[in-house]
């Protein structure tokens, strides 16, 4: 087989991010109220949220493969932006082994604007295949969570900073209460995986909650820069953020920065200090991202002193890389129980 030239393969991939950015630029973010929030401070921010005492599950049997594997349907308790029965509830779907108490269970973080849980349901079977337990949940305003009549995704960023913030720290909330069931009821071993924008929550969650391995797969783990640098030019125009103008948050691109890395400071991971050990988690970069970028993933995980993996794919072209899943759930699966073992199933 003839090598694709260098030059070829970035354009190739630079030409793959730039139709799914096209993609998100349909995806209408929620009007702002006018004004940018106040400072937050990250500590106290996640200090409000219930990441630290989550919620009870509502589980439901939906019935039980051949091989055994008991699929169930989980639901929950939320609290975030909207009127929207999303808004109020998340849903998710666990796949559990039969006798395996001491296997782990990952959880699966889908990405931003995702119309189906195809591919964390494939994950969901390679990673049932190699003796695993399997979750996954619908973040807010997505998939079964997404506002009637609006595609998955609308509504989940706003030019409202504050709006974002409780949007993510929902999202975190969610997972907690999956990670806190699956403990108590499930297993010692919880590992969490993330894609994109599942990858920012799941750096998130890290941060608040101690995890048995993080992997997180081109998050965009810098709001400020993907609002400012990388957002689809569809919504730049929608925002006035042109010829050097801040847009809604401020009058030229400069104070717009400012304003934007002060507000989303909580939702920044690099300026978090996580209590899952960082010897635990995986951060996935591509040189050719076009959406996300690959200096912040490389910041963060300097930052962290995390696990960083590089590949020369894009955004989207690094989640199909060859061996890469295989290679993401060995790091899942490798590691060692950081709490004392789960009550009996």
């Amino acid at each position: 087989m003839i090598p694709t030239p260098p030059r070829l393969r970035g354009r190739t991939l630079a030409a793959i991010d730039a139709a799914i950015l096209w993609r998100i630029g349909l995806v209408r973010p929620s009007p702002s109220r006018g004004t940018a929030p106040p400072p937050a401070e990250p500590t106290a921010f996640w200090a409000e949220s219930r990441a630290a005492t989550p919620v009870p599950l509502e589980v439901r049997r939906r019935g039980t493969s051949e091989n055994g594997v008991r699929v169930l349907d989980l639901s929950g308790d939320s609290g975030g932006p909207g009127g929207h029965p999303g808004s109020r509830r998340f849903a998710g779907r666990a796949r559990i082994r039969s006798s395996a108490f001491e296997a782990p269970l990952v959880l699966l973080l889908h990405g931003y604007a995702a119309p189906l849980p195809t591919y964390e349901d494939w994950h969901a079977w390679r990673l049932l295949r190699r003796g695993a337990h399997a979750a996954r949940i619908d973040l807010p305003f997505h998939l079964s969570r997404r506002v009637p009549g609006q595609r998955s995704g609308d509504g989940f960023f706003s030019t409202d900073l504050d709006h974002d913030r409780v949007v993510f720290r929902q999202a975190v909330e969610d997972a907690a209460s999956v990670v806190a069931w699956a403990r108590r009821e499930v297993t010692s071993r919880v590992a969490v995986l993330g894609f994109s924008l599942g990858g920012l929550v799941a750096c998130l969650l890290a941060a608040v909650v101690p995890l048995d391995a993080v992997v997180a797969v081109t998050p965009p783990c810098d709001l400020a820069d993907t609002m400012l640098e990388r957002c689809p030019g569809r919504i730049r125009r929608q925002l006035g953020l042109v010829g050097g103008s801040g847009g809604p948050w401020g009058a030229d691109a400069a104070a717009a920065r400012g304003v934007l890395d002060s507000a989303l400071a909580p939702v920044t991971p690099r300026l978090l200090h996580p209590v899952t050990d960082p010897a635990r988690t995986t951060v996935v970069c591509a040189e050719y991202d076009g959406i996300v970028g690959a200096g912040p993933v490389r910041q963060l995980a300097a930052a962290w002193g995390a696990e960083l993996l590089e590949y020369r794919q894009g955004h989207i072209s690094v989640m199909s890389a060859r061996g890469i899943s295989r290679r993401l759930h060995d790091r899942l699966l490798r590691t060692t129980p950081v709490t004392a073992p789960a009550a009996a199933v």
